[in-house]
């Protein structure tokens, strides 16, 4: 009996993990990459470029972006930005304060974007009652990544599943704008 159910529930998660995709990639410089094609946009490539942009430049009021790729011809905007204090906590004897630098970049096509952000490192600090330490760990080195055991297995691990959740967040958010945005053709002419 207990192999059986033993069975059953690796049948389950067997198959609950092929269901899901992944929510990440790893790049050739072992940066977090977390992506999202739209398909069927009713924009051309130069209407998605310009809500893009937009978009870095004014709409997202949580980070100040740096526009760091903006080729028109290309259809390619990219902006870095900052997801500032996105985890605190506390493990005795300190508290913990983390950042993560964050490269959003799109790329356009009649009808289609792809949005993708890469994550790097967690920057911030490391505070208790006698000192400061600046923290500028690359995500890739610690957990759930990297699996080696580490004294930061716990804050890592609940940092990167937030970095990921924010991460999607903002991809969402993009996403809307792009879908709710008008294309000039569409727009009546004869008023």
């Amino acid at each position: 009996m207990r192999k059986i159910i033993v069975l059953l529930f690796a049948i389950f998660v067997t198959s609950n993990m092929l269901g899901q995709e992944k929510e990440y990639t790893i790049d050739k410089n072992n940066n977090i990459v977390v992506s999202a094609i739209l398909e069927s946009l009713p924009l051309n490539k130069h209407e998605i470029f310009t809500a893009a942009r937009q978009y870095l430049t004014e709409a997202y009021k949580e980070t100040k972006y740096k526009i760091v790729a903006n080729n028109p011809e290309n259809g390619t905007v990219a902006g870095e930005g900052m997801y500032s204090d996105f985890h605190e906590a506390n493990y005795f004897p300190y508290a913990y304060f983390l950042n993560a630098p964050f490269i959003l970049r799109v790329d356009a096509k009649d009808g289609r974007a792809r949005l993708t952000i890469t994550l790097t490192k967690y920057t911030g600090k490391r505070v208790n009652k006698n000192e400061t330490i600046e923290i500028n760990d690359r995500i890739s080195d610690f957990p759930p990544i990297n699996t080696r055991e580490d004294d930061h297995k716990k804050l890592y691990t609940k940092a990167f599943s937030l970095l990921l959740s924010r991460s999607k967040d903002t991809l969402a958010e993009l996403e809307k704008i792009l879908k709710s945005t008008q294309s000039s053709n569409n727009l009546e002419q004869d008023w």
